[in-house]
């Protein structure tokens, strides 16, 4: 199977500022009263009294509960203690947590009915028109998940073990600033994790239906750049040389992704972060080899394009050894059983791997018989 590259469309509309420092352009872009959408550790980390020095007066509230993997609950309640202040726009600083968080929170703002969203995500209800979300400024910490140039957020049900993600072109960001040295004190679970998640944007968008050739160009230079990197930077989490170039292949997987959206791997990492607690860069990765295998026996060509990024020849074989040999050097297993999981979960994990308009992104057909032998060689 080839892709026909005759026809295509590439659109990102975020305004993207990238470098050492560039945080403190910050109020150059802040027009009206801003809040601050973080975290925990980003408050400890200073980070939020930075951005308060910087904008004066012109930030008007500080949120700083966002946790990992935000839930219906927990956005529910940031937008009500945004509720009780006036805001022209919200900086959204850390994870794909926080910025998520943003999104979700502007989406229920303009719609003016906090369950909305809960409606919307579950039984499909339309979205609000007129749609005009806030403007936010999206400010990573972290370099792997790329919702900084993407239009999505992710919300989770963990009552129902269940992922969803709000999408709406209008919750692109208006502006992301990404400075490499606000990822620098990022402890080395969570480099790896979202350097990882990172990979899996890059791979899904190249095996991916709606891949086109801008696409194809971010998410090669992405993989490039994780291959080379990312086990260096396990080593040596203090080298802002080495931290610019993750930042840098997490905003191309995502400028990649943002337009082909993800795949399989996502699919089949949401029941391993929803019933295991697998971080979810982690198990977005875990997949990945098995699913080259999988597509390389029906879309040889496709597959081949990522040779050179591996340092691998044309081969399947050759580039899942270099991906094994990725993981190795940032000491990590890709068997799920060295996570705690055991194999007679099998079946419970086939039973939710297939989200549409993610799974069925795959460049390749597959059944659930091929779905049960992805898993099933996790293990």
């Amino acid at each position: 199977m080839v892709i026909k590259m005759s026809e295509w469309c590439y659109h990102n509309p975020v305004e993207i500022h990238f470098g050492p420092g560039v945080i403190d352009n910050l109020p150059n872009f802040v027009s009206g009263k801003a809040v601050l959408v973080t975290t925990p550790g980003t408050t400890k980390r200073g980070i939020s009294l930075k951005i308060r020095k910087l904008l004066g007066t012109s930030l008007v509230a500080l949120l700083d509960k966002v946790e990992p993997n935000p839930t219906f609950e927990t956005i529910k309640a940031a937008y009500r203690e945004l509720k009780q202040v006036e805001y022209d726009l919200i900086i959204a600083v850390g994870g794909g947590s926080a910025i998520d968080t943003a999104k979700a929170v502007v989406a229920i703002e303009t719609s003016g009915n906090e369950v909305w969203i809960y409606e919307h995500l579950k039984y499909n209800t339309p979205i609000t028109a007129p749609f005009n979300p806030k403007p936010v400024i999206a400010i990573p910490t972290t370099a792997g998940t790329g919702s900084e140039v993407t239009m999505w957020a992710t919300v989770w049900d963990m009552e129902e073990k269940k992922k969803y993600s709000l999408s709406h072109p209008k919750l692109y960001p208006k502006i992301a600033l990404l400075d490499p040295e606000l990822t620098l004190t990022l402890p080395e679970k969570e480099t790896i994790y979202s350097g990882l998640d990172a990979l899996s944007h890059a791979m899904e968008a190249i095996w991916n239906k709606n891949s086109n050739p801008v696409s194809d160009t971010f998410a090669l230079k992405a993989l490039s750049l994780i291959y080379d990197y990312l086990p260096e930077l396990r080593s040596n989490l203090t080298n802002s040389v080495l931290r610019t170039h993750m930042l840098r292949a997490s905003l191309f997987a995502g400028l990649a992704f943002s337009n082909t959206k993800t795949a399989l791997a996502h699919s089949i990492s949401y029941p391993l972060t929803a019933h295991f607690g697998l971080p979810h860069g982690l198990a977005c990765a875990l997949p990945l080899p098995h699913i080259l295998r999988f597509n390389a026996r029906k879309a040889a060509e496709r597959i081949k394009i990522m040779a050179e990024a591996f340092k691998a020849d044309t081969t399947a074989e050759s580039m899942i050894s270099e991906i094994t040999n990725l993981f190795e050097r940032i000491d990590l297993s890709l068997s799920l059983s060295d996570y705690g999981i055991d194999k007679s979960q099998v079946e419970l994990i086939v039973n939710s791997a297939f989200t549409p308009g993610r799974a069925d992104n795959n460049i390749a057909e597959f059944n659930e018989d091929d779905i049960f032998n992805i898993i099933n060689q996790l293990f």
